[in-house]
């Protein structure tokens, strides 16, 4: 499977590129300390309007061919809410942009009379001497540091809006660990309404037992960054994803420090709405029960696709991209216009 390859090539890279130490300096909304995208001042893609796309393989193409593209209905920052709606922010995955992710969902949303908005921050680092980017895979970077300069965007939507709280949508690192540390770290449990989250890294990931085979080389002195930080070791890969701005990579990892901190004393804040949708065919959050909350409560619903539809086989980077999923999610922020879900078949990989 072509995504799944890509998915271990990515981990597998970072035994010789892998970090998880946060920024020396603690990160602030004012000051959040991570790479800006040069095609997204202030977070917002400004490098033009792209098309509709329905499959994750096409947006992906297009983002990296065209960095810093805006999906279809997304940042009119003119935009007024209509009566008893929020604004969205739609919350990329790693090494995604707004756009790779959010080619589908965001015209969507706009169609049913939402402002929607999303944005994109700390991209990988190729070369950081010739400061070469590979600026279509934001959110590579420290995931406090993404977290707090999302701080800053969502302030920009509430105050353009005069909206008090917004709705958050996010895949993968963006549905889960990005938006629960803004809501934990820098005040988003008095701004965000309901998160929604695809397929998100709530407890970070084993993929298929890679990451057992990292920590067996961290112990023996071979690597550092996934539990050591920066404990000496033969490669010090937690300085090489430091460089490359990947640290988001280890940072995912299950029981890695960053993800042990963020959930400890609960997973959910009082006042803010969860629904987490997973896939039983997830090929990088593994498992995929993972994915889920632990907080019951009436205002945290953890939801697996096949339960609404056995016929959808949707995979990681299949969820921004389909249809039953994204009404699964529209049903969710806003119960009282729900629709029926019509189920049919969605294949895995190419969606």
């Amino acid at each position: 499977m072509a995504v799944l390859a890509g998915a271990l090539a990515s981990l597998v890279l970072a035994v010789s590129a892998a970090p998880n130490a946060m920024a020396a300096t603690e990160p602030t909304p004012s000051d959040p300390g991570g790479v800006e995208a040069p095609h997204s001042p202030a977070g917002v893609p400004s490098a033009g309007q792209g098309p509709m796309l329905t499959t994750w393989p096409a947006a992906a193409g297009y983002s990296a061919k065209h960095p810093g593209t805006n999906p279809v209905g997304a940042n009119n920052f003119s935009c007024r809410p209509a009566a008893g709606t929020h604004p969205v922010v739609l919350v990329p995955g790693t090494n995604e942009d707004a756009f790779a992710t959010w080619a589908y969902y965001a015209p969507k949303l706009r169609a049913k009379g939402l402002c929607v908005y999303s944005f994109n921050y700390n991209p990988l680092v190729v070369d950081k001497d010739k400061k070469i980017l590979a600026e279509s895979a934001t959110f590579a970077g420290d995931m406090k540091s993404s977290a707090a300069f999302m701080a800053g965007f969502v302030d920009k939507v509430l105050a353009s809006t005069g909206a008090e709280r917004v709705d958050l949508i996010g895949h993968s690192q963006g549905g889960g660990p990005l938006p629960r540390a803004y809501i934990k770290y820098f005040g988003g449990a008095s701004k965000v309404n309901h998160l929604v989250g695809l397929v998100p890294s709530n407890k970070g990931t084993t993929v298929f037992g890679i990451t057992n085979a990292l920590r067996d080389a961290e112990q023996a002195g071979l690597i550092n960054g996934i539990d050591t930080g920066d404990a000496p070791a033969i490669i010090d890969s937690a300085q090489l994803l430091k460089d490359h701005n990947w640290e988001a990579m280890t940072q995912q990892v299950e029981g890695s420090p960053f993800i042990t901190a963020l959930n400890r004393g609960g997973m959910t804040a009082k006042g803010v709405k969860y629904t987490v949708i997973a896939t039983k065919y997830d090929d990088v959050v593994t498992p995929y029960t993972n994915s889920f909350l632990d907080d019951a409560s009436a205002d945290t619903t953890n939801i697996v696709i096949q339960n609404k539809c056995a016929l959808d086989h949707t995979d990681h980077f299949g969820a921004a991209f389909d249809p039953v999923a994204f009404q699964v999610a529209f049903n969710a922020l806003y119960p009282d216009r729900a629709s029926h879900i019509a189920c049919h078949y969605v294949a895995p990989v190419i969606h």
